[in-house]
């Protein structure tokens, strides 16, 4: 039975595309693998399931890339498919919200990265792929630091980039969870997994009451909200997903690798 190819997968080759002999050779020139942690959740209609996962085994490959582009020969490791759950203020409930504790994930998190520090690897960068990870992540990190001295750099690409995004998109504001930017990186990865026909537009109402840095943590503000405050009358996304082009989820990627590669490159370089 011929079977519909639903996607294809680019290199460079990612650890589990890897032999036991090519990682061994991999491993006598680079000692930093990139790993990045999304989920499995509602993406609304147009976008998959898995669409954190997608965007986040491309982005480790050209983060991997651009360090050794640098003289930092990096392994794009994984992208970490379940992580914890979407805030319940948004998207809640949402069908196909697959996800872990935030107890249980920390804890896989450490175990994956000592087992990858028996493998070889002595540095790790964390990218960020499912916003919702981000708390959880950092906790991670420092207990790697703290109890086993396993340097580990967690990487928030979305607040440097909200000024970049309406140097090219057609929106001029990043839109959220499966608006422009990310169905745009979705289509760059897997266009025949992606709908957008009749998927419509979606705008929250205007901030009446703005306060300094009054955003979310990992948009680049100083606040952290965790309970449902108001009603959320979305449908699963924000902003307008038909405005994506994949020529411009390419260049999403690009600058998320980049600006991940000038961080560390910052701390970890000569």
């Amino acid at each position: 039975m011929k079977r519909e190819v639903l996607y294809e997968v680019r290199g460079p080759k990612a650890l589990c595309d890897m032999t036991a002999e090519e990682l061994k050779s991999a491993l006598e020139t680079a000692d930093i693998a990139v790993l990045s942690f999304g989920a499995i959740e509602n993406h609304s209609k147009h976008l998959p399931l898995g669409a954190d996962n997608f965007q986040g085994d491309e982005l480790i490959k050209r983060v991997a890339v651009c360090l050794s582009d640098r003289g930092m020969p990096a392994v794009p490791a994984f992208c970490v498919p379940f992580g914890t759950g979407t805030n319940r203020f948004e998207r809640d409930p949402g069908l196909g919200n697959i996800c872990l504790t935030q107890e249980t994930f920390i804890r896989v998190v450490k175990e994956l990265t000592l087992s990858l520090a028996e493998a070889g690897f002595n540095r790790f960068v964390f990218c960020i792929s499912h916003a919702e990870n981000y708390a959880s992540l950092h906790v991670a990190a420092k207990d790697l630091g703290d109890l086993h001295d396993i340097p580990v750099i967690v990487v928030d690409w979305i607040p440097p980039m909200r000024s970049e995004w309406p140097k090219f998109l057609k929106n001029k504001s990043h839109q959220g969870h499966g608006g422009e930017d990310e169905t745009a990186c979705v289509l760059s990865c897997v266009p025949n997994l992606i709908d957008l026909k009749d998927v419509g537009i979606f705008h929250p109402d205007e901030d009446s009451n703005p306060v300094k840095c009054d955003g979310l943590c990992y948009y680049g503000g100083a606040v952290g909200i965790y309970m449902p405050v108001s009603k959320d009358d979305s449908p699963g996304f924000v902003g307008n997903p038909e405005d994506a082009v994949a020529e411009n989820g390419e260049i999403c990627f690009d600058k998320y690798a980049g600006w991940i590669a000038d961080i560390v490159c910052k701390y970890w370089g000569r």
